[in-house]
């Protein structure tokens, strides 16, 4: 047994010397080891090169020692350095970064994306967990107005016809190509259409309610109570803002004075301008989009890292209870919603600041404060 260990060691000291000088021309003299056949062929550089004895797992003598890969823990969005901003309404997209033409202007291409795995756009950071990796997807440019801004607000009618209803790896729903005259555009789908049809948009609100077809757009204030909707609009002329993702709807609940109100995902209420535009039916879903995941390898390929697997204490917050329904929330315009979103996380103090308590209680293990004097834009804050 000592015979054979001191041949191995031989062995790979040799090994180890070669590694290191593969590229010179140097000619190996036929070795006598005991049991060793055809020493001249085993002993080859090309051949040790790949022999590589580890010192440990996770480092290699020959290269760097020590050598560990550390884990970047996620800040939270919340916990991320300026220019990071505070606020669900201001919320960075983490995820990825579609690029739009430099231009603005429309188009039915595919558009380019730049996956950022969960880092911040600007600084590079870590700052979400569970987004990494997956598929090169491209990008779809949504028209989420029904009603262009160009077309005739004078009871005129827009009819589109269905030219194809195509899957779309950005989102679970459907999206349908319509086009009209010499137009083409990208919509969401709704479970009901099909290629062919030719889809209407209402800007009348007359004075009985009237009797919605699937697909169709009218104005709030034109549909009978009890009527599904999606795409709703928060504020007329501004887009889909309400039920917009795949197998989403809202009910029309109740009208009150020149707004309707709606209930969505069987919890909040919005009253809306009866003006604004929504489509009659349910939002579709891309069948395989429906069907549960239930593949690790799968989520790779969406884009799904593993998650932490540490139990989760379960609060307050979980199982059923009968709380008091929230009041019903006016929408308005997105400039006055957006007022006053997106201010700094680490904003400063406009006066000095000092720490008063007591050192002897609690002391043991103690951090120390950090220094409150902020600089900002050349200007010192404390």
């Amino acid at each position: 047994l000592d015979s054979l260990l001191q041949e191995m060691f031989s062995l790979r000291s040799l090994g180890k010397s070669l590694v290191t000088d593969v590229n010179k021309n140097i000619r190996i003299l036929p070795l006598n080891f005991n049991g060793l056949h055809k020493p001249e062929i085993c002993l080859k550089p090309e051949i040790l090169i790949n022999f590589q004895v580890r010192e440990r797992h996770s480092s290699i003598s020959d290269l760097r020692k020590d050598f560990n890969w550390k884990r970047e823990r996620p800040l939270g969005p919340h916990m991320h350095r300026p220019p990071n901003k505070v606020g669900s309404r201001a919320a960075e997209n983490y995820r990825h970064i579609i690029h739009y033409p430099e231009d603005g202007k429309y188009t039915i291409k595919k558009l380019d994306v730049t996956k950022l795995g969960g880092r911040h756009p600007e600084t590079g950071r870590k700052v979400i967990e569970g987004v990494g990796g997956g598929n090169k997807q491209k990008s779809r440019w949504i028209d989420w107005t029904r009603l262009p801004a160009d077309f005739p607000r004078d009871g005129s009618v827009l009819e589109e016809r269905v030219i194809q209803i195509s899957y779309d790896p950005m989102r679970d729903a459907m999206i349908t190509m319509t086009g009209w005259e010499d137009r083409l555009r990208w919509q969401v789908a709704t479970d009901q259409i099909k290629e062919g049809d030719i889809i209407r948009t209402f800007t009348v609100i007359p004075d009985n309610p009237i009797r919605p077809v699937e697909g169709d757009s009218h104005p709030l204030g034109a549909l009978p109570l009890g009527t599904t909707v999606c795409q709703v609009e928060k504020w007329p002329g501004e887009g889909a803002w309400f039920a917009v993702k795949a197998e989403e709807n809202a009910k029309i609940v109740r009208k009150v004075g020149d707004r309707v109100v709606i209930k969505c995902w069987d919890k909040y209420e919005f009253s809306v301008p009866m003006e604004a535009q929504c489509v009659v039916g349910t939002n579709s879903i891309h069948p395989l989009k429906a069907l549960p995941i239930g593949s690790p390898n799968r989520m790779r390929w969406l884009g799904m890292r593993p998650r932490s697997g540490l139990y989760q204490k379960k609060d307050g917050t979980k199982g059923r209870k009968i709380k008091r329904p929230p009041p019903t929330i006016q929408t308005t315009t997105h400039e006055e919603y957006m007022k006053g979103a997106g201010k700094d996380n680490a904003p400063g103090y406009k006066f000095r600041t000092i720490i008063v308590d007591n050192m002897s209680e609690g002391s043991r293990g103690r951090i120390k404060p950090k220094k409150r004097m902020i600089i900002k834009d050349g200007e010192v804050r404390w």
